[in-house]
C-alpha cells in the first residue's frame, strides 16, 4: 500500500464521525495478524476525569503532538478533559506559541501560571485532583494511535499495575521487546545518489528486505541504556522506520504484545554503571493522583524518572506495565537527536502524517481554522 493511500484511508475513517481503533486479530501466521478497525465510542469513560500532563518546551515538536492532543480532547469526541502544560525547558518563543494553542482551546488547555520554579517534583504536583487519571506525555511524542489513551486508562482502572506505560516506539526497554517479537522487519538504508555523501543527503524511507532483521549491526540490547537505539541514531531510525512502514502496510498491530510487565524479574535489575538504575523510560504513562500519596518527593526532585520507574513501585511492592495496543512514537533521546535530524526525513514524514489529522481537526472542530504551526512560527 502506498503512503498516500494509507494516509487517505486513515483520514476517511476520521471523516466518518466514528472513532476507528485498530485491533489485532491472530491468524495462522503469527507475523501476519489481521489489523482490523472497530468503532469505540468510549462510553465507559464518559464520567471519568482524564488529563494529559505534557512536559512542554519545544514548539517544533509540539506542533506535531498538538494534532493528536486536539484529536483526543473530550470536546472533540475523545476522552481528555484537559491538557496541562508543565513548562520545563522553553524559550519565550515556545511560550508565545503555547499561548496561541491555549487561546485556540481555552476550555481544555491549561497553562499553570501558579507553577513555581524548582526541581522535578514541582511538575508532578500539578496532578492534584483526587480521583482523576493523568497521562504524562513528553513533548516530542510524534505519533499516538487512536484509542491509545482510553485503552491505557481502562488498563489502569483494572488495578493490575501501579503505572501503565504506552507501547513506546524508540524506548529503552520496549525497542528490544519489539525486535524480540519480530515486529521490526529487516529494513535497510536506501542507497545514496552517486556523488553525494551522507552529510549532503537526508535518507528517505528505508527499504524492506525481509520479515526478520538478520543484520548483526542492529541487535537491540534489552537494557535501558543500550548501544543500539539509545546511543545510535541509526538504530533509532530503524525503529521509527519500522513503525512508519507498518502503518503504511496496515500491519502496525504487529507491535501489540498484549501487556509487558517491566518488573517481572524484580526491581533495579539494570544499571548504567554510574550508580543509576531505571527499569523503564517514562515517556508516556498513566497514573492517578492517589498513586503519589506516599511517594518520596525528595527522590522525585532529584531524579523523577528513576523514582517513577523503579523506586516508587519497589516501595509499594507493585509493578508497572506497558499496554501493547497503546502504540505511540517517542521521537528522540538527546544523544540521538542530532543524527536523526541531520540524516533522516523521519520528522518530516511524521509531520506529514500529523498534518492529515490537523486538517481533519480544523474542518470538524475549529470552523476550518488550521492550528498554529510551531515549527514555522516566529513572533
Amino acid at each position: 500500500m502506498s503512503r498516500h493511500l494509507a494516509l487517505c484511508l486513515c483520514v476517511s475513517g476520521l471523516l466518518t464521525g466514528s472513532i476507528p481503533v485498530t485491533r489485532r486479530v491472530s491468524t495462522e501466521d503469527p507475523l501476519r495478524p489481521s489489523c482490523i478497525t472497530v468503532d469505540d465510542p468510549y462510553e465507559d469513560l464518559k464520567d471519568v476525569k482524564i488529563y494529559a500532563l505534557v512536559y512542554y518546551g519545544r514548539r517544533s515538536y509540539v506542533d506535531i503532538l498538538n494534532a493528536y492532543l486536539e484529536r483526543n480532547l473530550r470536546t472533540n469526541g475523545g476522552v481528555l478533559d484537559g491538557v496541562i502544560f508543565a513548562m520545563v525547558k522553553y524559550t519565550m518563543e515556545d511560550m508565545n506559541y503555547l499561548i496561541m494553542l491555549q487561546r485556540r482551546n481555552p476550555k481544555s488547555y491549561i497553562i499553570p501560571w501558579h507553577m513555581e520554579g524548582g526541581a522535578w517534583d514541582v511538575i508532578w504536583r500539578l496532578a492534584d485532583e483526587p480521583g482523576a487519571y493523568y497521562i504524562k506525555i513528553d513533548d516530542d511524542v510524534v505519533f499516538i494511535a487512536d484509542g491509545a489513551i482510553p485503552d491505557m486508562i481502562r488498563e489502569k482502572r483494572r488495578g493490575r499495575f501501579l503505572f501503565v506505560s504506552a507501547n513506546v516506539v524508540n524506548h529503552g526497554i520496549l525497542s528490544a521487546v519489539h525486535q524480540e517479537m519480530s515486529s521490526i522487519p529487516h529494513l535497510e538504508k536506501p542507497p545514496m545518489e552517486v556523488g553525494q555523501t551522507l552529510e549532503e543527503q537526508k535518507l528517505g524511507p528505508w527499504q524492506y528486505k525481509g520479515e526478520v532483521m538478520v543484520d548483526p549491526r542492529y541487535r537491540i540490547e534489552h537494557t535501558f541504556y543500550s548501544d543500539c537505539v539509545w546511543r545510535r541514531w541509526d538504530c533509532a531510525a530503524l525503529v521509527h522506520e519500522a513503525l512508519l512502514w507498518r502503518l503504511e502496510q496496515n500491519s502496525s498491530c504487529l507491535f501489540d504484545f498484549g501487556i509487558f510487565d517491566f518488573h517481572a524479574h524484580g526491581y533495579e535489575t539494570m544499571s548504567d554503571g554510574l550508580g543509576r538504575s531505571i527499569d523503564w523510560n517514562d515517556n508516556f504513562f498513566a497514573f492517578q493522583h492517589e498513586d503519589f500519596d506516599d511517594i518520596d518527593w525528595v527522590g522525585v526532585a532529584t531524579d523523577d524518572e528513576r523514582q517513577m520507574s523503579t523506586l516508587h513501585p519497589k516501595q509499594r511492592g507493585e509493578h508497572a506495565g506497558a499496554l501493547g495496543s497503546a502504540i505511540i512514537a517517542h521521537w528522540t533521546f538527546s544523544i540521538q537527536e542530532k543524527g536523526l535530524l541531520k540524516n533522516t526525513t523521519l520528522l518530516e514524514r511524521y509531520r506529514a502524517r500529523a498534518e492529515i489529522i490537523m486538517q481533519d481537526n480544523a474542518e470538524r472542530f475549529y470552523f476550518g481554522e488550521f492550528q498554529p504551526r510551531g515549527h514555522l512560527w516566529e513572533r
